[in-house]
Formats: C-alpha cells, structure tokens, sequence
C-alpha cells in the first residue's frame, strides 16, 4: 500500500475497466473459500482415519501386552506391569490419537476462522463495491441531466429564433400595432431564451471539468481502497492458517513460515502497481461546448439585454443562484473538512504500510464513501448555481442594475426547476430564523451570499423576519422592500417623528454618517437585514444606517423605544464581491500526466477547486487548466 499510488490519477475515465478489475479479486475470495473448506474436510477425514487406527492398535496392544512383556507362561503375572517397549509403544498411540485431534480442530479452523470469515468478506466488500457503483451512476446521471438541459436549452433557442423571424415577416408585410407589439414580443422570448441557452454552456462545461477531474478520480480511488482493503483482510485470514497449522509439528511449520514470507510480500499497492502499468491508456478530453448560432437571428455568443425586461428575468435568475449557491456553502464546506480529515488518515495508514490495520482502514474507507457521495451532489449544484452567477453578472452591460435586494422568491410562482428541488426535496434546509434572533442560515448569523466573481457588483442579503420562525413557515432570504420612492417628510425631532438616536460613522461606501439632532426622512424601509435607507436632511446624503441607531414614524419594530442607554450592536455588514481567488508559483514545476500543468516560478494561477487535502490543486494558467502542487505555490 502506497499514499503515492492513486487509480484516479494515472488513469482516466476508467471506471469501467477498474470496477471489473476489483469485482474479479473479489470473486477470487470465493475459490479461496472453497478451498480452505475443501482443505477442512481433508483434515476431518484424516482425523477420523487416524482416530480409528489409534483405537484398533490400542485394542490389539491390550491383547498382546502380557505375551511381549512377560511371555506365554510367566511363573509370575505380572499384574500391571508392562515392559518398557510397550510403554513406548502406548505413548506413541496416545500421541498418535491427539494427533487426530488436532488434525480435527485444525478442520475445525480451516472451518470456521477461515471459510466462514472470507464468506462474511466477500458480502461485506462486495456490499461496498455495490454502494461505489451506484455513486458513479449518479454522478453519470448528474452529468448527462445537465447535457440534456443544455440540448433543450438549445432547441428552445432555435424555436424561440423561428418564430421571432415569423413574427418579423409578418411584421413587414403588416407593419401595425398589433403586429409590431407582437414582434417586441417574440424578440424578449428569444433574447431569454438565449440568455438561458448560454448559462447552460457554462454549467455543461464547468460540470463537465468537474466529473472528469474530481467526480471520476474520486470513484477510481474508492475502487482501489476497496481492492487494498480486501488485500489486507485476506492477509490477515493467510496468516491466520499458517498460525493454526504451524501446531502441527516442526515440520509443517518450517513449510508454512516461506508461505509466510510470501504473504508478507503481498503489499496492497503491488497489485494497484501492476494493474496500473497495465492499463494506462491515451486518453484525450472531451472538448469544452460552445456557442451555436441559430441559423435564422443571433450570431455571437453575448448576452441580449436590449431593455429592462430582459434584465429583469436575468435578476430573477441571478437572486435564485445565490440563494442556492447560499444555502450549499455552508453543506459542502462542512463536508470538505470531514473529507480532508479522513484522507490524512489514509494518507498516514498508507505511508507505514506495514503496521496498517485492515479493520480500521476499512472504517476510514466506509466512513469516506459516507460524505464523498453527498458532497459530490452538493458541489455539483453549487457549481451550477456558481456557473449563473458567473453567467450573469459578467455577461450584462455595466449601465443594468443587477441588484437583487427588491426581489422576493417567496411571493414567485414554485417552480419545479432543478434549484426548487434542491431547497426543498435535496438540502431540506429549514429558512426559518431561530428564536431570540434575526433569521439565519443556521448558525445564529444573518446569511450572505459570498461573491466569487470579480466583479463591481454588490450582492446584499436581506434576512428573513422574525415573525416567520414564530408561524413555522419558511420564508425567502429575500424579502421585498418597501417601494416608498416619496420620502416621509421631517416632522421634528420630538417623540412621534423620525429621530437620530445615536451617532453612526459611514464604514462603507453606500451608508452615510448621522449625529444626533440631524434632520432625517425615510427613503426605504428596514426589510429585514437591520439596515434603513435614509436621507440626512441636514446633510444632504442620502444611504444606509443602522435600523437601531434611528427612529421612523409608524415603523414597526423599527430603532429603540427612546435614546437612553448605550448604543446597539451595528448589524452585520453586508458582503461585497470577493475576488477570484489566486495562487503565485514559488517554485517550477513541470507536469507529469495529462492531468498535470507545467507552472513557472511567478505564474499567477486561477484556482478553480482548491485542495482536498491531497496535496493538489486544480487550476487554471494561461488558458491552459490542470493540477499541480498546492506547495509549489504561496
């Protein structure tokens, strides 16, 4: 067993061959059954034989003990005395007929210690194999449900196309009314359509880096510490037949402790080795997909905003990715660290091979295969829900607004579109804000999205009211504001009227300062992430400030009975986009696999899946992606 040996690494899109490779060692425990059951009934019948004779010769000792010892006529009977050949000669049967015996129980061995045990082993792997089957068969379902959506996405694109070109010939030969509103029509369908057609592309070929270069290396190692597994339980049980043999006599012994070396010899990676060398392939990746034109409008691969309306179905697809991409965060970050722990184990087991425990190794390998498959189908919805954000926010003219804060998922008509059924049949994640607190993802803190795109755009999350967790109803992160676009008018600063309660100093660039005694109107209303947007009258700034920290007329709920006591707690500030995380090359390395990519010493590389724990990262260079050391680089 080596941690340097890896199936899913020197070997790609394998899974066919390698399962077959590991279900034929496994049938192979079956002939290895048979024959110690075989070998018991040899010894049972030897033991029977041997038992037999010793009893038949005892009989005829006791018929001739007195003739050998004393004759056939002695003067004297000797009574119980026996001459000193026939005292040897009874040991030698005593002895013979505890040979039998132990001729019986090491049938009884063979029995029970060794067919009984590679019996329960071979249910037991075989089991396990079954499991690691049917994750790879729902990642290959996973994957081709994405392709077939990109194929759908695609025809609704040529059809919406098609009848755009209709509607514009019927246009021309009608210009009116009628027809020039249906045609503005058919043109906004098309322009969502295609919009959707391109957000697929980017989610079939991202999915698709991900199931070739983690979702099938990842099975192919499970494949092997499967094989390595049964490797160590079947030297465990080899052992275990010398040991019982080896009471035989000296000589057995001395036979079996070469077996014995042999055994030893037998290392786990000795069998991964030689399949590899085996087995190794060329093997090309599949191309990335790209954009299609329809043959009848659109003729490149850029978004259609032409007005508002197809913005505002692009928000509403942009405020249901981050909400997913929200919710799977938390999941799989949790589900990586338990994977990364369970790897140093193996990685250690594998490194001091040979004190390894085949039991424990095969709890670490059980409990891997526990989180691996969950944390392969949550990373493949976030990626999808990461692949529209991406989409989107890199995609539309800089002139939209993107802004997702006025947009309640909630009060939209369910779909049953892939991320409903993430949020209500896969994740089973309850919305609802724990008591005493404002609504949460689960950990007492309000939820924000994490901006993984390098973008100016802000992402900002309001969190769910209070009065939601108190009905029991799962209520969207998104909450609608007020549409107030008047601004209440300043009465005084008198108790009934809006009122700076406390000082607040600006921290970022959309909120303002305010000072107690500042004249101040509401703009909109707290929506449930603790922030109000106001202007400050006195200085003519209009922004966001602690609800707390401010007294509006008729809010409910909104700032503090009075100005006594110290000031609240600022509300959590909200998230702006975070960069694209990047490493630089310390050291050049020079790639030794198809999967690998040369690096040079101050490459700035984009890491597109981060380490696992392996030791390697997957990233991007130059147009160029693949892995390379994660310590190569700072």
């Amino acid at each position: 067993m080596s941690a340097d040996l890896s199936i899913g690494n020197e070997i790609k899109d394998a899974f066919k061959e390698t399962h077959k490779w590991v279900q034929n060692n496994l049938k192979w425990l079956k002939d290895i059954e048979q024959f110690y059951r075989e070998r018991a009934k040899l010894e049972k019948e030897y033991s029977e034989k041997l038992s037999r004779l010793s009893a038949d010769y005892f009989n005829k000792k006791s018929s001739t003990t007195v003739p050998i010892s004393v004759g056939d006529t002695p003067a004297t009977t000797p009574g119980s005395v026996e001459a000193a050949g026939v005292v040897a000669w009874n040991e030698i049967l005593s002895q013979t007929d505890m040979i039998s015996k132990d001729h019986d129980q090491l049938s009884s061995d063979f029995e029970n210690h060794l067919a009984n045990q590679l019996s329960g082993l071979f249910t037991k792997l075989d089991m396990t194999l079954s499991k690691i089957a049917g994750f790879n068969d729902d990642m290959v379902n996973k994957k081709d449900n994405i392709y077939h959506e990109l194929e759908k996405a695609k025809k609704d694109y040529d059809e919406s196309c098609s009848t755009m070109e209709m509607a514009r010939n019927k246009c021309t030969k009608a210009s009116n009314d009628r027809n020039k509103k249906k045609l503005n029509e058919k043109e906004v369908e098309m322009n969502k359509c295609k919009n959707e057609y391109l957000i697929k592309i980017n989610q079939a070929n991202r999915t698709k880096d991900k199931y070739y270069f983690q979702d099938v290396p990842e099975v192919l190692d499970l494949l092997q510490d499967v094989n390595e597994a049964k490797t160590l339980f079947l030297n465990d049980l080899w052992l275990k037949a010398a040991s019982v043999e080896k009471d035989l006599g000296t000589r057995v012994s001395k036979r079996l402790q070469t077996a014995d070396s042999v055994v030893k010899q037998n290392k786990p990676s000795l069998n991964t080795a030689i399949f590899i060398k085996h087995n190794l392939k060329s093997w090309k990746e599949p191309q990335d997909f790209t954009y299609k034109p329809s043959p009848v409008w659109h003729d490149d691969e850029k978004f259609a905003v032409p007005s508002t309306l197809e913005v505002e179905d692009l928000r509403v697809k942009l405020a249901k990715a981050e909400n997913d991409y929200n919710l799977l965060q938390d999941k799989t970050q949790n589900e990586l660290s338990r994977l990364s722990a369970l790897n140093k184990i193996k990685h250690e087991m594998k490194t001091n091979e040979d004190s390894v425990n085949a039991v424990k190794f095969y709890d670490t390998l059980k409990n891997y295969l526990t989180v691996i498959s969950p944390f392969t189908s949550h990373e493949t919805l976030k990626l999808q829900a990461e692949v529209q954000i991406e989409s989107i926010q890199n995609n539309v003219p800089e002139e939209y607004d993107l802004s997702t804060d006025n947009i309640n998922l909630s009060k939209m008509k369910k779909k049953s579109g892939i991320f409903s059924k993430l949020k209500h049949n896969i994740l089973n994640v309850d919305s609802r804000p724990s008591s005493g607190g404002n609504a949460t993802s689960g950990n007492g803190g309000p939820l924000h999205i994490t901006n993984l795109f390098n973008t100016s755009r802000r992402t900002r999350l309001g969190a769910a009211s209070s009065k939601a967790g108190e009905d029991g109803e799962n209520t969207s992160i998104y909450t609608s504001e007020t549409s107030t676009t008047t601004k209440t008018t300043h009465t005084s600063n008198e108790d009934g009227g809006n009122k700076v309660l406390y000082a607040y100093t600006k921290q970022d660039d959309d909120e303002i300062s305010i000072s107690p005694g500042d004249k101040i109107s509401l703009v909109t209303r707290d929506s449930g992430s603790g922030w109000t947007k106001i202007n400050n009258d006195s200085t003519g700034e209009t922004g966001l400030v602690p609800t707390t920290y401010v007294r509006i007329s008729n809010a409910d709920g909104g700032g503090t009975a009075n100005g006594r006591g110290p000031a609240p707690e600022v509300p959590p500030p909200r998230r702006t986009a975070l960069p694209v995380r990047t490493l630089e090359a310390a050291y050049a390395y020079e790639a030794k696999g198809d999967d690998e990519m040369s690096i040079d010493v101050g490459d700035v590389i984009t890491v597109i899946r981060g380490d696992d724990g392996r030791g390697w990262t997957y990233g991007e260079c130059d147009g160029l992606k693949g892995l390379f050391p994660t310590s190569y680089c700072k």
